[in-house]
């Protein structure tokens, strides 16, 4: 226990049961008044987060574009630590989740029923700004959010040499010292809850998706066994990956994860109307393009619609709950490379991964709904997300070698998002984790395990995920507040370094 850092991952752990178990034994009274705040901040506060995400786009292409974004994370002659696919298949993998296969699917028709910008109902706008959305969503402000902290842990890791992999110390050039005690504690719970409800979104909704595929490909009844069959085998599968490291655990499975989405993407785009989908898809692009002011901006506070308070704020909330374990994972896997390289490549490869779901399998389902040959928006409405995504491709051909393909891929995506967590949540218990370095084996271990446990509990004691996930959006709030102070403290660092001389910038 030598190397752990006890002031951090005993409260941690403390603070873990205390929320999580009211939510098991009384999840209809903690739903009750999680939602309530939750809510409030959404529908009183949604500017804030609005704000947010200008500011974090902002920030990101201001560090790029300076002098700041040539900095060199590591030596002068040093080399990137992986090649260019496999650190943007672990970037995306650890950013996106199981979500991506199940929202790049379905997103559109939450946005088809009841459309953004005063659109009417069913109308051709109405089905272009349902492709569009999506791609904003997961676009380029999402990656941004991700990677704000990201420049002050990455600077303070690889240049300054401080063997420490933790946001709170990445807030010490405008927090002090202070960020030794109590304050400091505060910061990095805050941060490994939010952590561990976003990661528990990843299962809340990977896992029904893969259940439903498998049960519908082997002809099996869903039953509790079934869905804790599943669990079992993803934390097999990350607990493994974590327990390997990076380079033979998390950058290998990222690397077949990948390939596997390739192979389910190019399918369906082949297989499915490939003309709908590349003149929807450009138009989409085109969409977001015209419109990205408008909503980067838009809260509705005439019309009162919520459709930005309950999507946009939402997500930018999320991305938020989920950035600094980003930034830090960004970060770690960026040795070799410039700020500039980081953040861009962030920015470009996650936007363009996430548009290519949205643009090929959103589009098929939406053209399956325009031209009659399913219901979509209707079979959503009886049997739910998860089944519904099922029977839309059904009507490919090889309907259950694509099923198969889709339930494994988001058993991989699961597995990639706990693996990159419970690594991050490792280095965060320690007190120094130098460059050379992955966190303690059995420590990796133990949260790949404590992270399956809580939703196990939940699902046995028949609590939903989603409670667990809200408590995250209401962290999001400080959360956010913290990414802010690393983004000074990184601008702060830099000044002051290049001042003293203990900086040069090619």
């Amino acid at each position: 226990m030598g190397k752990i850092d006890k002031k951090v991952f005993i409260p941690a752990y403390i603070v873990l049961l205390i929320v999580s178990l009211p939510i098991i034994i009384n999840p209809e009274g903690s739903q009750l008044i999680i939602g309530k705040i939750q809510t409030f901040m959404i529908t009183k506060l949604g500017f804030f987060y609005i704000w947010y995400g200008i500011f974090a786009l902002a920030f990101i292409l201001w560090v790029s574009s300076s002098k700041f974004g040539r900095i060199k994370l590591g030596e002068k002659d040093e080399k990137p630590e992986f090649n260019t696919f496999s650190w943007a298949a672990m970037l995306f993998c650890a950013g996106i989740g199981a979500g991506i296969i199940y929202w790049g699917a379905i997103e559109w028709v939450y946005y088809y029923k009841a459309p953004p910008l005063g659109v009417a109902e069913g109308t051709w706008q109405a089905a272009e700004l349902a492709a569009a959305y999506g791609i904003f969503h997961w676009g380029p402000a999402a990656w941004a959010i991700y990677s704000v902290s990201g420049c002050a842990i990455g600077y303070m890791y690889f240049v300054k040499k401080t063997p420490v992999l933790r946001v709170s110390e990445a807030c010490r050039p405008v927090l002090g010292n202070s960020v030794d005690g109590i304050l400091g504690s505060i910061i990095d719970i805050a941060f490994m809850f939010g952590l561990l409800g976003a990661t528990a979104t990843s299962l809340g909704i990977g896992a029904p998706l893969a259940t439903e595929g498998l049960a519908h490909v082997l002809g099996i009844e869903i039953t509790t066994g079934f869905k804790l069959l599943i669990i079992g085998i993803i934390t097999a599968i990350f607990a493994l990956s974590a327990y390997m490291g990076l380079k033979k655990g998390i950058k290998i499975l990222s690397d077949i994860n990948v390939a596997l989405t390739i192979v389910l993407v190019v399918f369906v785009f082949f297989a499915g109307n490939t003309v709908f989908m590349l003149s929807m898809g450009t138009t989409a692009v085109g969409r977001v393009i015209q419109n990205f002011p408008t909503m980067m901006t838009w809260l509705d506070p005439a019309g009162n619609s919520m459709f930005p308070q309950w999507w946009t704020v939402f997500y930018w909330a999320w991305w938020g709950a989920y950035a600094p374990f980003m930034g830090m994972f960004i970060a770690k896997i960026s040795r070799g490379r410039t700020i500039r390289n980081m953040l861009s490549g962030s920015l470009i490869y996650g936007s363009l991964g996430c548009t290519m779901f949205f643009a090929i399998l959103g589009n098929y389902g939406l053209d399956l709904q325009l031209t009659g040959k399913m219901d979509v928006v209707a079979t959503l409405d009886e049997v739910g997300g998860p089944a519904t995504i099922i029977k839309m491709f059904e009507n490919l051909p090889l309907g259950n070698f694509v099923i198969f393909i889709i339930a494994l891929v988001s058993i991989v995506f699961m597995a990639t998002t706990f693996d990159s967590a419970s690594y991050v949540l490792a280095a965060v218990s320690q007190r120094e984790l130098p460059q050379d370095q992955d966190p303690m084996r059995w420590l990796r271990l133990l949260w790949a395990f404590s992270i399956a446990l809580i939703p196990i509990g939940f699902m046995l004691m028949g609590s939903p995920l989603s409670v667990l996930q809200t408590a995250s959006i209401v962290v999001a709030l400080p959360v956010s507040i913290i990414v802010v102070i690393t983004a000074i403290s990184f601008v702060k660092m830099v000044r002051e370094d290049i001042k003293s001389n203990a900086l040069e910038i090619d």
